[in-house]
């Protein structure tokens, strides 16, 4: 057991990356504006007091002195809640499945069994009051805001089938109205201006399909009529999109059928999920010897399998690689007259997928960590990419400088891009706080918790037997069986509560299987070996291949790699600005020192500066602004973010677990903190 939990204690050394050269900084301040007394691990969420629930600031609009905030409930909460029956079916209850979240995240998820609808919140510039203007039916949530003419929209999402999506609109006097409605659809979200018409995507009920061919998603591309809000006009059905409205991601809790709008050179670009890889259409009024659909508008993939400049689809794999959960989604966004595309993958499946096969192997069922692994660790491999628009090629070409920010990190989408003070903005989601769930038991986090931390976290895994033990039948059971498997794991905690760290011996008696199999398949290469005894070579690839079958070594390899990229990765958001998308200045890349702060999707561009929105799921989205200092007297020399958490160390110095400084190099072989992250000392793999 022992060698089980630490084995990935062997690589913890961080991998460095190289970085491009940053782009000349600009001074800047960043403020927190909602609760700006609160910390990491404090309720937070908006409204004054704090909501845990509001966790998802995900679009902003403006209209005069109010910011108009669209919110997302929970969605982790959600998630626990849609995958709690499937664990309730095998003999687990909702209550011990939620026992066992709240020890893998340590209470950080909040539990919610109410599954209320979104706020759409108002803030005020000039007072800075925040306040709740309007609240959606059960599971519908909001994934977008516009502001067009003197009205503000607002799109809806829900993952429940029987309920309606719709697109809402705040007029001057304050009042709300559902101006167009659908089901079958998963988002509407994706919006933009094209020839003085607002544009939305997503699907629309009202369209016939073909009798004898079911359509599982009827995607839509809807115009408005300036002249009546209620009046949403098709200029694109399911039909101009070939075999995408099939695909299983359009109707999936994650999906949506298009995820982005964009107007640039005379077309609407329109991104929609895809398993191979994301497809970007085009489409624009048919002109004279273009094929006009029955709306009168020509559409063509500029980039999917189907397309033969760009292919496939901006996915790294000729041809897609299905199940492997990359580059499913993207996004498009114009800035300086330049059309950019960036990518998203599914880190969610993945992290769902490797939970459950850990609960299987736990409980005795036949399954190899490779197995669940495997999407987890083929996402981890795939660093997300900014692509530039060759409007005299026609090809989307990867800026390579920013990939280069992007690699052994735990950074799994890009969400946002946005404009201000002339500076395109980027914005990242970091999946390193959940994978720090999975692999906490190697990856420091139980050895850098307080005593206090490490007895919550005993007394959660024994209600999680507790819980199990209640439920279970005979011995046999799976969940006595997991109640044993836990309850060796809380043995083992036990001799840590007053430790600093694993002691060398234990570490040292770990052995890499993968480092030795790998040295006996190269002495079986070896001419001498063969010389000496000609059966010898193939007797040893045989014991190696053998090892490897017993032990899942391809599952070995996948978690050390895991576990190393989260070790070495900041947690938290990254943020990075740019001019020229060659060059690229870092703001953040720990979420604002919270690395809870795991998603940024929103800006807001103002004259007072640059307003910010997050989402934490564990204690409630936050609202910052940026401000540009370039313009302004005082400290015009430094680059820095004001207001903010600090995390001031001295560049180099090596800390010990519990704090305490170290002059020069470590001379005792253990964990230790140097520059915010974890490194291994005096060990080698």
């Amino acid at each position: 057991m022992k060698k089980q939990l630490l084995m990935g204690l062997l690589t913890l050394l961080p991998t460095a990356a190289t970085i491009a050269d940053a782009q000349e900084a600009t001074p800047y301040t960043v403020v927190k504006v909602s609760n700006p007394d609160r910390g990491e691990r404090e309720v937070d969420g908006l409204i004054a007091g704090g909501d845990r629930e509001n966790s998802y600031t995900w679009r902003l609009a403006m209209r005069g002195d109010e910011i108009y905030i669209a919110t997302t409930r929970n969605i982790a909460s959600a998630l626990v809640n849609m995958y709690a029956p499937a664990f309730a079916a095998g003999g687990l209850s909702v209550d011990a499945f939620w026992d066992m979240i709240n020890l893998v995240s340590n209470g950080d998820i909040p539990r919610n069994d109410a599954n209320e609808g979104a706020n759409i919140i108002s803030y005020n510039r000039k007072t800075g009051e925040f306040k709740v203007i309007y609240t959606a039916e059960s599971a519908v949530y909001f994934r977008m805001a516009v502001t067009y003419g003197d009205n503000v929209y607002f799109g809806s999402y829900t993952a429940r089938p029987d309920v309606g999506q719709y697109i809402l609109r705040l007029d001057p006097q304050g009042n709300f109205t559902k101006v167009f409605q659908t089901t079958g659809s998963v988002s509407l979200r994706a919006n933009c201006v094209y020839d003085d018409h607002l544009f939305f995507a997503g699907a629309d009920a009202r369209e016939e399909v073909a009798e004898g061919q079911p359509v599982p998603t009827k995607m839509a591309i809807l115009r408005k009529s300036n002249e009546d809000d209620t009046q949403w006009d098709r200029v694109a059905d399911y039909k101009d999109f070939g075999v995408i409205p099939y695909d299983g991601i359009m109707s999936s809790w994650a999906g949506a059928p298009f995820w982005e709008l964009a107007s640039h050179n005379g077309y609407i670009y329109a991104t929609a999920p895809s398993t191979p890889g994301f497809v970007i259409f085009r489409g624009r009024p048919a002109q004279d010897g273009e094929e006009a659909n029955e709306y009168g508008w020509h559409w063509e993939e500029v980039a999917g399998l189907n397309n033969g400049i760009n292919n496939p689809g901006l996915s790294d794999i000729v041809g897609g690689e299905p199940g492997t959960m990359r580059s499913l989604i993207g996004s498009v966004y114009e800035y300086k007259g330049q059309l950019f595309a960036y990518n998203f993958d599914h880190s969610f499946g993945g992290e769902a997928q490797a939970f459950a096969g850990i609960i299987q192997q736990l409980t005795g069922a036949d399954v190899k960590a490779s197995d669940y692994l495997y999407y987890m660790y083929n996402s981890l491999q795939n660093p997300q990419k900014i692509w530039r628009l060759n409007d005299e090629t026609g090809k989307f070409e990867e800026c390579k400088n920013f990939t280069k920010y992007m690699e052994n990190t735990t950074n799994e989408y890009i969400w946002r891009m946005g404009e201000y003070d002339d500076q395109l903005y980027i914005a990242t989601m970091d999946a390193g706080i959940f994978y720090g769930y999975l692999t906490q038991l190697t990856n420091g986090n139980f050895l850098l918790m307080t005593p206090e931390e490490r007895v919550t976290k005993i007394q959660y895994l024994d209600k999680v037997i507790k819980s199990l033990l209640a439920t279970a039948s005979s011995k046999i059971d799976p969940a006595a069986i997991l109640a044993e498997k836990l309850g060796q794991i809380k043995s083992f905690l036990q001799g840590f509560l007053d430790k600093e760290t694993v002691s060398p011996e234990a570490l040292q008696e770990l052995q890499s299987s993968e480092a030795i199999a790998g040295e006996i398949e190269t002495a079986a290469d070896d001419p001498a070996i063969s010389e000496s005894d000609p059966e010898l070579g193939s007797k040893l690839r045989q014991f190696v291949a053998d090892l490897r079958s017993k032990i899942d070594m391809k599952g070995i390899v996948m978690y050390n790699y895991i576990n190393n990229i989260v070790v070495s990765s900041d947690w938290g958001f990254d943020l990075f600005r740019t001019s020229d998308a060659e060059n690229f200045e870092v703001i953040t890349r720990t979420g604002f020192n919270d690395k809870y702060n795991y998603g940024c999707p929103s800006f807001l561009a103002t004259e007072e500066g640059l307003y910010i929105g997050t989402c934490n799921p564990f204690y409630g989205g936050q609202l910052y602004l940026l401000t540009n200092q370039k313009d302004q007297p005082g400290d015009d020399d430094a680059t820095a973010i004001n207001q903010l958490p600090a995390q001031a160390q001295p560049a180099g110095a090596y800390y010990t677990l519990s704090g305490q400084r170290i002059n020069g190099q470590p001379t005792a072989p253990g964990i230790y903190i140097q520059n915010g992250r974890k490194v291994l000392k005096g060990f080698t793999r």
